[in-house]
């Protein structure tokens, strides 16, 4: 996430200015070790803070958001992270390939929206449901139903529960399907503008390749007689 790089520069440039600031106060001030020590980190504080507050808010502005929405999106994030874990935990639990390749593509699925909005917070209110109820409760009918689906002797009405349930399960999938649809529609966008794009660049270059020397020559000719008969005219007045 390029916000972390804004604490990384912070440190980067405020360890070098503080540590100046100690080798003055060590041989010009001549001060007690501990005010040294104290000069350093009171130098490192100062410089750290507006230089992570001024970079970070770079960080922001180019991703259109305010200071206070990305606190709050990373807050998500991070209320995310361990219903993600409690997912793969039911890796343990399944018993046949077919639910395996169920659940991992439900996983995968998960994974990648987390992973997409973390790396670019500015896509969360696109998914802003992912991260309200559609990652809950698919995680919470994961879980119920991987604990019951070993249970033994289970009458019909349980297993119909069961395979009711499964069914809920693949409709969830379906809304994750369409909440990566969505995450990933402007990237789409941009990929057919630079496609077309593309394109006009690959007509143009094959029209001009398409124009026969002889009328290149005529036309330099032209602009080479015409640019004669200026000099020439300037001459003359």
């Amino acid at each position: 996430m390029k916000y972390n790089l804004s604490y990384v520069l912070g440190a980067l440039l405020a360890v070098p200015i503080s540590f100046i600031a100690f080798l003055f106060s060590v041989f010009q001030l001549d001060l007690n070790f501990l005010i040294d020590m104290a000069v350093f980190a009171g130098t490192y504080i100062i410089s750290f803070l507006p230089i992570q507050w001024y970079s970070s808010r770079r960080y922001l502005k180019e991703m259109g958001l305010t200071r206070r929405e990305f606190h709050f999106i990373r807050k998500q994030l991070n209320e995310a992270q361990p219903k993600l874990k409690r997912l793969y935990k039911n890796y343990m639990r399944i018993r046949s390939y077919k639910e395996f390749k169920n659940l991992n593509e439900v996983a995968k699925l998960a994974r990648t929206i987390y992973n997409t909005v973390k790396q670019s917070p500015e896509k969360f209110y696109k998914v802003e449901s992912f991260f309200y109820s559609h990652l809950d409760n698919t995680v919470n009918l994961i879980d119920n139903y991987t604990l019951l689906q070993r249970m033994p002797n289970k009458s019909k009405e349980e297993k119909a529960k069961l395979k009711q349930t499964k069914l809920t399960i693949d409709e969830n999938k379906r809304t994750l399907v369409a909440d990566l649809k969505e995450l990933n529609e402007s990237s789409y966008h941009q990929l057919d503008i630079e496609m077309e794009l593309a394109d006009i660049a690959k007509q143009r270059n094959s029209y001009r390749k398409g124009i026969p020397e002889s009328t290149k020559e005529k036309v330099n000719l032209t602009k080479t007689h015409k640019k004669y008969e200026y000099e020439m005219e300037r001459n003359n007045d």
